[in-house]
């Protein structure tokens, strides 16, 4: 995330920040839930591992790949040196303190620090005094010291470091939220503790660097905050015997000569390692790229996992485990199944002729463009865009005046997916030439079942098939609406039920929350009731109704119409709205006889009973 921490894929929600493929933060435009899939587990040579279906893209150096087409002679991409925003309120010295304590620190009955280095301990001494902590020293081998900390339990509980052995050691949350140098500080700390350096790489005076540890997590979130000092490193199981049983523990290794000349630059290592590692000095030719090569060594099929994916702004890609991946969108999916590269951009950023002409003389042949919200594009730069759709051709004008010239440029074939909720205001011309024109449908309640199973596993909420079915059929058949009534039946039933989502619950909930059984909300009932009871039915213009509920024309068209219309609870005529027959029984009132809301209009050829001729 952009803030430092990690998070699963399935708590990240629109509007939160994300790291991309540049290392800046981006936002994220929506969460699409893709269901139940087959996937692949893909391992590179680092040591990370990341589960996904077999149509998302990553990046690699031959440009995006799907998962499922990877192979060991791909090269996948690790993000060096995000740009996250710290946002902790922790001082550096806890941080150090942190490193000490996942290192060689004991946290469960005594809080104690054990070390043979005697800078190391007069280190860890002195973040004590800075931090107010006291403690004492006393001799524990004839090597070591042990040095017991006072009043240190609540800040570790606080952190999370309380009561953690070996095997269950991690690095605290909020380490991920510290900038450079508290991460640096943290580094140096757990490398006083838990690392070595050597000369045993490829050459005799190769520095190597490692970190062992019992723990894989620990290492893994090692390896993470390494990378965000733009340090790469290896994750490898060590298999061996201890005290005669087989044993199993992780090291975590810095090879490349160029990754420890940072690691000494950077981290700044403390102690007799510390001073080993600067005397030897490795070299260092690597220039601050942004982005490393991570080999891929293995994809296997994983089974059926739930599988999510995001839409982010910017250039549409996000990191997994570190690694780069890409939005798998309809279009990213056309372009992997192209072999492809995709460029995506939106119509209201295209605001002249000379913005497309850009893009378009800079894609590669068989490229994808998607243009989102297209039906905004500016007109220029739609009427340009009709050329190179049929001729693979634009015409760029140079100067102003009478001096002007059209300048021709050839364009790459390329395939064109535009995206657009308003595909009315799209010109005749421009939907002619579209090969393909599909319509995304609302969802059916048995889908919306599903798909709230699937979202309640993911939260951890226990749900009854009668609770699902109850929030389907109100959700207006769109997965977002769904998942959010979901959200809010879950609060309810954790405060005022027993915290399982069955049909008395769900229907409480959603009774509170002013959602009936069709779906509609306090606006929509509004609407109707007004229709109904202050208009008899109807027909009413729509500036009238607005007025009559207190809100704005284009809030009750845009907002409450589409659904109620669908819904066959109100319709439009040419004389204004009307309440239909459903619309009156759903409000539990009996609808007049005749047409609904609509005055029975007299025969004028009719002749009277009692009048004469």
């Amino acid at each position: 995330m952009a803030d430092g921490t990690r998070r699963r894929l399935g708590e990240v929600e629109a509007g939160d920040f994300v790291i991309t493929r540049t290392g800046d933060p981006a936002e994220v435009q929506a969460v699409h839930e893709q269901g139940e899939l087959d996937t692949v587990r893909i391992r590179t040579a680092s040591g990370r591992e990341v589960v996904a279906a077999p149509d998302h893209p990553f990046w690699t150096t031959g440009g995006w790949v799907k998962a499922g087409d990877l192979t060991v002679e791909d090269v996948v991409a690790n993000v060096l040196c995000a740009a996250t925003v710290a946002d902790g309120t922790e001082t550096t010295d806890e941080f150090r303190l942190a490193g000490y304590l996942v290192g060689d620190g004991c946290t469960s009955n005594q809080v104690t620090f054990t070390g043979g280095d005697p800078a190391v301990l007069d280190d860890f001494r002195a973040t004590c005094d800075r931090l107010g902590h006291r403690y004492t020293t006393r001799p524990n081998s004839a090597r070591s010291s042990l040095i017991r900390v006072s009043d240190l339990k609540p800040w570790l509980r606080e952190t999370g470091l309380l009561d953690k052995t070996a095997g269950t050691k991690r690095v605290p949350e909020f380490v991920y939220r510290g900038d450079t140098w508290q991460v640096s500080a943290f580094l140096a700390a757990y490398f006083a503790c838990d690392g070595t350096v050597s000369r045993r790489g490829r050459d005799r005076y190769d520095v190597v660097i490692e970190f062992y540890s019992v723990s894989r997590g620990l290492l893994e979130d090692t390896q993470h905050l390494l990378l965000r000092l733009g340090i790469q490193s290896r994750l490898k199981l060590e298999r061996g015997r201890f005290q005669g049983r087989p044993h199993e523990s992780w090291r975590l290794s810095i090879t490349s000569q160029d990754d420890a000349a940072r690691f000494v630059e950077r981290v700044s290592p403390i102690g007799q390692r510390g001073e080993r590692l600067r005397e030897w000095a490795p070299r260092r030719d690597r220039f601050d790229e942004a982005l490393a090569p991570d080999r891929v060594v293995s994809v296997e099929p994983a089974g059926l996992h739930e599988c999510r994916c995001l839409t982010v702004a910017g250039d549409h890609t996000f990191t997994v485990n570190d690694l780069v991946v890409h939005n798998t969108t309809l279009a990213n999916i056309v372009a992997a199944e192209l072999g492809t590269g995709i460029r995506t951009t939106s119509g209201p950023v295209i605001e002249r002729s000379g913005d497309l002409a850009a893009i378009l003389t800079g894609l590669a042949e068989g490229d994808v463009l998607f243009i989102d919200e297209i039906h905004r594009i500016a007109k220029p730069a739609e009427e340009l865009l009709y050329s190179a759709m049929e001729d693979f051709r634009v015409d760029v004008v140079v100067g102003k005046g009478p001096g002007a010239t059209a300048i021709p440029l050839d364009v790459e074939p390329f395939t064109l997916v535009g995206a657009t909720t308003r595909a009315g205001l799209l010109s005749g011309p421009m939907r002619d030439r579209f090969g393909f024109v599909a319509h995304l449908d609302f969802y059916s309640p048995a889908d919306l079942d599903a798909l709230l199973h699937r979202s309640a596993r993911i939260l951890g909420v226990p749900i009854t098939p009668e609770g699902a079915a109850e929030i389907a059929g109100r959700s207006r058949g769109t997965p977002r609406i769904a998942n959010r009534l979901l959200r809010r039946v879950r609060d309810y039933a954790e405060v005022r039920g027993d915290g399982i989502v069955d049909e008395q619950t769900a229907k409480a909930a959603l009774t509170v929350y002013d959602v009936d059984q069709l779906g509609l909300d306090r606006l929509d009932r509004a609407v109707l009731r007004a229709l109904v009871d202050s208009f008899r039915g109807g027909p009413v213009g729509l500036s009238t109704l607005a007025v009559a509920v207190g809100e704005q024309s284009d809030t009750v068209e845009e907002m409450c119409e589409p659904f109620l219309v669908r819904a066959g609870l109100l319709a439009r005529t040419p004389r204004g709205r009307v309440a239909t027959d459903a619309g009156w029984r759903h409000l539990g009132r009996t609808p007049p006889e005749g047409r609904p809301g609509m005055p029975q209009q007299p025969d004028l050829f009719a002749r009277d009973e009692d009048s004469s001729p």
